[in-house]
């Protein structure tokens, strides 16, 4: 423009940029992070340790952990949080700092630690460099289960010991009738006062104690989903809960999780097979693949006969109906609970849509009274209910259906 005191009046501000542009780097800035516990359960706290190292002095560097839906900052010491995910500090002279994050998980499943990104201001604050953490520790969080005070009683049990009373009869404590004294009886099992009564011997019978195999299957194909919430969710807590609901009363519990592949757990006992169960349910998420084996890819092993399946399923696809019918045809004592997959689905409000959300409805009862005529309790569970509800109609409905058949 000809006007030389222009440039005057801005080579002083040029001069910065271009120096900050040569001195701004955030490459010599090194982060490691630690977590105090490996595992959490939803709603549970820990604590992340960052160490922050740099070969010269950082006026205030942003340190974002970049899973804000599953962490959220609670606490921080050694910094100032500025966001749901983010917290702010500086490098003094040292070189080095150390900040302790306390979090809060809200959403179950495997995470790496491998998102986290650093932003560095150089030493006139004009440039910001980023920097990602290329590893980081892995953090598995465990699903909070759902509390199951009452359990569905298998058809038939098993001969191991347990917490449930056989219906045949046997050595137990459970009080089942008197009859007459035979050869080879117990002399301890006499009772002495029917005995005297009626002038003859006379025995207590009695219900063992026996456990069952519980098989919990877990629908995990295509879900209904509705911002980070999903269908999966629901299902994946409830079977959390009955896991440890059984393992406590001594039976045996197994997991198959209908996904593409489907994958199973082997019937097992104790803490440490529920323990394997969450970890199993941590990986219930979908996988690709080219065919669909169905139940008949499935181990003998998994589902032993006599076996109490448990089916948890949104029922969004025929292929998981069609198994659970092919397993009440193998003669498995068979209950389903129904996710609400329309608590996900946003339909429109316009009278087209509430057409079709009717007529999603009448086929998703038609699906259930279907099972209903093949003997297989099936019932919608409510999420603003106890799960253990939608438990107690499955009991009704099998002793509906036993009453019936008499």
């Amino acid at each position: 423009m000809g006007r030389p005191e222009l440039v005057a009046i801005g080579a002083p501000f040029l001069a910065v940029v271009v120096f900050g542009l040569v001195h701004s780097d955030s490459r010599g800035i090194d982060v490691t992070l630690d977590l105090d516990q490996g595992r959490a359960l939803e709603g549970e706290r820990l604590t992340i340790r960052v160490a922050v190292r740099a070969d010269r002095i950082v006026r205030r560097f942003e340190l974002r952990l970049g899973l804000g839906h599953v962490l959220t900052i609670e606490q921080a010491a050694g910094c100032r949080v500025v966001g749901p995910g983010a917290v702010e500090s500086s490098i003094g002279p040292g070189g080095e700092t150390f900040i302790e994050i306390e979090v809060e998980a809200h959403r179950w499943g495997v995470y790496h630690l491998d998102r986290v990104t650093i932003f560095a201001a150089d030493a006139f604050g004009v440039f910001i460099g980023s920097q990602k953490v290329p590893t980081g520790p892995t953090l598995k969080i465990l699903p909070d289960p759902e509390t199951a005070r009452r359990l569905l009683e298998p058809i038939e049990t098993q001969l191991a010991y347990g917490d449930l009373v056989s219906r045949r009869r046997g050595p137990g404590l459970e009080f089942a009738d008197l009859r007459e004294f035979e050869t080879g009886d117990d002399p301890r099992q006499i009772n002495w006062r029917a005995s005297a009564r009626r002038g003859e011997l006379w025995v207590n019978d009695r219900h063992p104690e026996r456990n069952s195999d519980v098989v919990l299957l877990i629908d995990a194909l295509p879900e209904a989903r509705r911002g980070v919430e999903a269908s999966l969710d629901l299902a994946v807590r409830a079977i959390a809960g009955l896991a440890r609901s059984h393992l406590r009363r001594h039976d045996r519990v197994g997991l198959v999780t209908f996904g593409e592949p489907i994958r199973w757990l082997l019937p097992g006992m104790g803490q440490v097979q529920r323990y394997r169960i969450l970890d199993a349910l941590l990986e219930s998420r979908i996988t690709r693949q080219l065919y669909w084996r169905g139940i008949s890819g499935i181990p003998r092993r998994v589902l032993p006969a006599k076996a109490l399946i448990i089916c948890l399923t949104p029922m969004l696809d025929d292929r998981v109906v069609d198994a659970i019918a092919d397993l009440k045809g193998r003669r498995f004592d068979v209950a389903v609970v129904e996710i609400p997959a329309e608590e996900f689905v946003a339909l429109p409000t316009d009278r087209i849509g509430k057409t079709a959300r009717r007529i999603w409805e009448l086929e998703r009862s038609e699906i259930r009274s279907v099972l209903a005529r093949h003997g297989i309790a099936a019932v919608r569970w409510d999420p603003r209910d106890p799960f253990e509800s939608a438990l107690m109609e499955v009991e009704a409905f099998r002793r509906h259906a036993t009453r019936t058949r008499v």
